[in-house]
């Protein structure tokens, strides 16, 4: 019940009533009291509407607006760092390099051919000297000196050909003349080995920040390792030929016998102090006729051998930038470019052979030498690089690269040679990456 309402009607309860205590001019019950619609407000007026008890939402909270300080007073408020979104790629893989490419330049073999003939003469034997008295024997004949001063009868001879008009030839062998001819001749040479595909291991580690609409973009470290190996047998820069003619020598030597009267019976022998023709003692000068007959051809070649070889071992250290773009969710492509530092250790080789053959025999090594050089370079290079990519999950990717370095050249010596080494090239590689 209204709290109101109940006063109201206590109060009525203990009031005395009206006509005892007043007279004409008192107020009637019903004039005394209000009535109780009067006295007692309605529910409508006593409590107050939902409406007016409550706050609307609109006034009771701020709205977002005037809670919210305005973009237009940055200068009040502190902005939200927005975290990048980037991963690194751990890669690795196989790469095939078209490079290699070996020019070698062999100098002149220190080796000495030495002299194997020499030139040498053997008079024929027993006929003395071309001039002057003395005792000459031949094989048709002889003639010694006697007591006489220029003429002799002790002399003797075979055939009546010998009898030649105005002269007596006397004829004897057993002489021997070796000539030697001798031809040497030296040049450098040079060989050549075409680069090659080398199979290469290599390492990957680059980072890529999302730049947002499938590109991203980062810093990459790229590492392979490549070997070089080249090598030449039989190389020649010096040749040698000596030729040995050996020669029977005959001799003739022919005695002045004019307005002489010769014995015609052969084989006729004089003796000393006898009667006969006096024959002179010496032959006419200048006159002996020697004639050689080859009797045999010897002959000796010589050539240098050479073996040289190269292993060369590589470290190529490749500092540059990827620019990646994912156009779905599986594939993707890529390309990079840097600097390359290439680390090379290099091991050179040289053998040199003399070799003498005689007259078609087997070869022979008669003296040799040999020579090594170890060294290392470091070569600066750029290089450019395109990728294509498949993501096999979040994590896991497979990628394919064609790359091109441009490289200094490597040079060295070793022995009497020098060589370069040409590590430009293409490559192609297989490799899978993690990202994480």
């Amino acid at each position: 019940m209204n709290p109101r309402l109940g006063l109201a009607l206590l109060m009525i309860s203990v009031l005395p009533p009206a006509s005892g205590f007043a007279g004409d001019d008192a107020l009637s019950a019903k004039d005394a009291l209000p009535s109780a619609k009067d006295a007692l407000p309605s529910a409508k007026d006593a409590l107050p509407s939902a409406k007016d008890a409550l706050p609307s939402a609109k006034d009771a909270l701020p709205s977002a607006k005037d809670a919210l300080p305005s973009p237009k007073s940055g200068k009040d408020i502190l902005p939200i760092p927005v975290p990048s979104q980037g991963r690194w790629i751990f890669g690795a893989g196989l790469s095939w390099r078209n490079i290699g490419a070996i020019d070698f330049r062999s100098g002149v073999s220190d080796l000495i051919i030495p002299p194997l003939y020499q030139p040498s003469y053997t008079p024929v034997p027993g006929i003395g000297p071309d001039t002057g008295p003395a005792d000459r024997a031949y094989d048709d004949g002889f003639i010694r000196p006697d007591a006489r001063a220029s003429r002799t009868t002790d002399y003797g001879y075979e055939e009546l050909d010998q009898i030649q008009g105005n002269t007596l030839a006397f004829n004897a062998t057993g002489g021997e003349r070796e000539e030697v001819g001798r031809t040497t001749s030296a040049d450098a040479t040079s060989w050549h080995e075409d680069r090659d595909w080398i199979v290469a291991p290599y390492l990957k580690l680059s980072y890529q920040n999302d730049l947002g609409n499938g590109w991203s973009v980062g810093p990459a470290i790229h590492l392979s390792v490549a070997e070089i190996n080249g090598s030449r047998r039989g190389l020649n820069t010096i040749l040698g030929r000596e030729e040995r003619n050996t020669f029977d020598i005959a001799a003739t030597d022919f005695y002045d016998v004019t307005g002489l009267d010769l014995p015609r019976e052969v084989p006729y022998t004089g003796a000393p102090s006898i009667v006969a023709p006096l024959v002179p003692n010496e032959p006419i000068a200048d006159r002996r006729l020697l004639t050689p007959t080859l009797r045999s051809t010897d002959v000796a070649v010589w050539n240098d051998s050479i073996a040289e070889s190269l292993d060369v071992d590589t470290w190529s250290i490749s500092v540059g930038a990827e620019a990646a773009y994912q156009y779905d969710e599986r594939f993707y492509a890529s390309v990079g470019s840097g600097v390359v530092l290439n680390v090379t250790s290099w091991d050179a080789t040289r053998s040199d052979q003399l070799l003498q053959q005689i007259n078609r025999g087997a070869p022979v090594v008669i003296s040799s030498t040999s020579a090594s050089n170890l060294g290392s370079s470091i070569l600066w290079g750029i290089y450019l690089q395109a990728s294509g990519g498949y993501h096999l999950n979040e994590s896991l990717s497979l990628e394919l690269s064609l790359r091109y370095d441009h490289t200094e050249e490597l040079s060295g010596r070793v022995g009497n040679s020098s060589f370069e080494v040409d590590l430009s090239g293409f490559s192609v590689g297989l490799g899978a990456n993690y990202s994480f």
